[in-house]
Parts: structure tokens; C-alpha cells; sequence
């Protein structure tokens, strides 16, 4: 009996403040962190830019969505890293209290998605001191990169309802083909890596 007086009570407070969008923010914070540990990084993303110097936290609007973060370091190429949001917890309480309203007013502001909580950019070396450094760096970028997309893939698959969902697949078989597309400039850009004559 108190369980159910709990949960009017609760249900009435939340009927009784009229809103919508009760508890998303759409902020999160993300600590970037660069290889080597100091470089300066550019965020670029819908009606956003913000520079800061690694390592550090920064606060994102999720409506700036997708963003670039770009690095630079003496010694070191310009590196981009891809920054996106995901869905986070909050947009459940709102489909539980707000309904479909709250959650349509929560995507439209960009509430109801965060960053991640962490990057790491490890920036490319201008030149490496040998063959076998050179590939153990572009090595660690390849397990990176199949590691973000095998995420974002499984997600995509795990959205398809059945075996004739046809818009789903196709878009399963597009994060695929992006990622062998990036993999691909990846393994372009190993070949084409200055590496240190040896004496």
C-alpha cells in the first residue's frame, strides 16, 4: 500500500508541474586526452567551435552533434577524430513520465544524448623512426577504428525488428561500407608515411 501511495504521489507531481522534459540536460562532459599528453585541439560542430589544450574537460552541447576534433603538436600532423552522441539514460524517465511528447521535445533541443566521457587522439608522427614503429602506431589506429565501428554497427543491427526490414539493413550495410572506406584511407596513409632512412 505505500509502494502504490509512492507512485501517485510521484505520478500527481509530475502532472501537476506540466513538464514535459523532466530531467535531460543536453550538456555532457568529455575528457580529452591526446598522444603525445600536450597538444592544442580544435572542436568543430554545428554552430560550435571551442580550442583546448590536452589533457582536459570540456563541456559539449549535444545539439552541436556531430563535432571534429582536430590536433596539432610540433613533431606531429594535424589528426581529426570523429566526436558523436549516443542516447543516454534520462530519454527512459521521459518516455516513463513525459510520454512521446517529452521525448520529441528533448530531441528537438538535443537533450536525451551525450558524448562520450573520454577520447583519446593519438596524433601521427611527422616522421617515424622506423618501418616497424611506424606500423605498430597505424596498428593501434586499425583496432581503434574496427572497435568504434563494430560498436556503432552492432547497435545498427540490433535495431533491425526482423529479417525484412530492409531500411535497417541498408543501414547496416552503410556503416560497413564507411568503415571499410576509413580503413582503407588508413592503410593509404600508413603507405605513405615518411619513416627515418637508417644509417
Amino acid at each position: 500500500m505505500e509502494i502504490k501511495r509512492l507512485i501517485i504521489s510521484i505520478a500527481s507531481a509530475v502532472s501537476l508541474t506540466a513538464c514535459a522534459s523532466i530531467v535531460s540536460d543536453n550538456e555532457s562532459t568529455t575528457y580529452i586526452e591526446t598522444e603525445p599528453e600536450t597538444a592544442r585541439c580544435e572542436l568543430h560542430g554545428q554552430d560550435f567551435k571551442r580550442v583546448v589544450n590536452t589533457p582536459d574537460s570540456i563541456h559539449l552541447p549535444a545539439e552541436a552533434a556531430p563535432i571534429t576534433i582536430a590536433c596539432v603538436a610540433d613533431g606531429y600532423k594535424t589528426t581529426t577524430e570523429p566526436l558523436d552522441t549516443k542516447v543516454d539514460g534520462w530519454v527512459f524517465g521521459n518516455i516513463l513520465f513525459g510520454g512521446l511528447i517529452g521525448l520529441a521535445i528533448d530531441s528537438a533541443r538535443g537533450a536525451g544524448q551525450e558524448y562520450p566521457p573520454h577520447v583519446m587522439v593519438a596524433l601521427e608522427p611527422e616522421i617515424f623512426t622506423s618501418q616497424a614503429d611506424r606500423d605498430a602506431w597505424y596498428d593501434r589506429r586499425r583496432e581503434a577504428q574496427e572497435a568504434r565501428w563494430n560498436n556503432v554497427i552492432s547497435q545498427a543491427q540490433a535495431q533491425c525488428s526482423d529479417d525484412d526490414d530492409t531500411s535497417c539493413k541498408s543501414r547496416v550495410e552503410k556503416a560497413q561500407e564507411e568503415r571499410d572506406e576509413e580503413i582503407a584511407e588508413l592503410e593509404e596513409r600508413r603507405l605513405q608515411a615518411r619513416v627515418a632512412q637508417a644509417p
